[in-house]
């Protein structure tokens, strides 16, 4: 028996991870770039290697970038955890693609939307993420009961 054959839903996860792994690469990648670009070091030895003198903070738009990475460490790992957690309850493919997919899409548009300062857009990508998760959790309630 295959892994897939076992869990239907393993590939969905799988995307998903993925797919938010290069999301928060990205994002770090975009902070560093935007670091370089404004040439604003706050840390001495990243200062020293630029030979530029140590900044007393952040320029805004890195700072916005590692807000949205310290919100993606705050959210993903619940999300992975549930999402993980249904995979291994036996979620139906069809419903995983649907759920996943659609927090994947959430949190991409969340970090646009992030990095443009754009409330109240902001708080309902985040809400609707979180009912999301909340269907999820349920979901796997309910196909738990079911297994007893």
């Amino acid at each position: 028996m295959s892994l897939t054959s076992a869990y239907p839903a393993l590939p969905a996860f799988t995307v998903a991870l993925v797919a938010l792994f290069m999301k928060t690469t990205l994002t770090s990648g975009l902070q560093v770039v935007s670091r370089v670009r404004a040439g604003v070091f706050p840390i001495p030895e990243d200062a020293r290697l630029m030979r530029k003198r140590p900044a007393d903070a952040e320029a805004d738009f890195v700072r916005r970038c590692a807000n949205v990475w310290r919100n993606d460490t705050e959210n993903l790992p619940l999300f992975l955890a549930l999402a993980l957690a249904y995979v291994l309850l036996g979620a139906p493919a069809q419903a995983a693609q649907v759920l996943f997919g659609a927090y994947v899409v959430l949190r991409y548009v969340h970090t646009l939307v992030f990095l443009l300062g754009l409330q109240p857009w902001r708080a309902v990508l985040y809400l609707a993420g979180m009912v999301v998760c909340w269907t999820m959790a349920l979901k796997s309630i309910a196909l738990l009961l079911a297994g007893t």
